[in-house]
């Protein structure tokens, strides 16, 4: 007598259990994959952010040129100023380093300013040096998830100062910035960077 071919309930009931404890166990382990790309991902975009505004305010600081510049109310203003305005503390400065397309000569120089507003550090620049009344003004977002910023200045004999120019001193930049950022989990980021002559 020849035997029926195929499969019984059981082993088919047998098969599909491994099969659903076998997808099971691959959809867990897509699922850490997946939160672990995107928190990879965001680490990442927070370190590139982190990178590009330490860049940039090197860049700056390293171009920092001594030209003071007058604001959209005519008033003078030094080439490098670290003041607190408001509840907020601003670097403004000064800075070279900008090639013209022109086929005319131009300046290369440029005003920008840093300061931390609403948990951003905030780069500004105009697009001229000495402005005209509502002069507008580039801003950009460099970082994000900034509690405070501190700044210290190394003078020329070596006092370290929390604001810039120095009253009754020569209008001279300093010759280097501490940069200390609070970061909204409580980390701080400490950059040091020379400024340029």
């Amino acid at each position: 007598m020849r035997r029926p071919c195929g499969f019984t309930l059981l082993e088919m009931l047998v098969a599909i259990a491994i099969f659903a404890i076998v997808g099971a166990i691959a959809y867990t382990g897509l699922d850490r994959a997946l939160a672990i790309r995107a928190q990879l991902h965001s680490v990442r975009l927070r370190w590139q952010a982190r990178g590009l505004a330490y860049y940039r305010l090197a860049n700056d600081l390293a171009q920092a040129r001594a030209r003071p510049v007058r604001d959209g109310a005519g008033t003078l203003l030094p080439a490098f100023v670290v003041r607190r305005m408001g509840r907020g503390l601003r670097l403004n400065f000064t800075t070279g380093g900008t090639p013209s397309f022109q086929s005319r000569p131009a300046s290369n120089l440029r005003r920008v300013d840093y300061t931390v507003m609403r948990g951003q550090l905030i780069w500004r620049r105009w697009a001229v040096l000495d402005r005209a009344p509502g002069e507008r003004r580039v801003k950009e977002v460099l970082m994000r998830g900034v509690r405070t910023w501190q700044i210290r200045l190394l003078a020329s004999n070596g006092l370290s100062i929390r604001s810039w120019p120095l009253a009754g001193q020569p209008a001279a930049d300093p010759s280097a910035v501490k940069v200390v950022l609070t970061l909204q989990d409580g980390r701080h980021l400490r950059w040091f960077f020379p400024v340029g002559r």
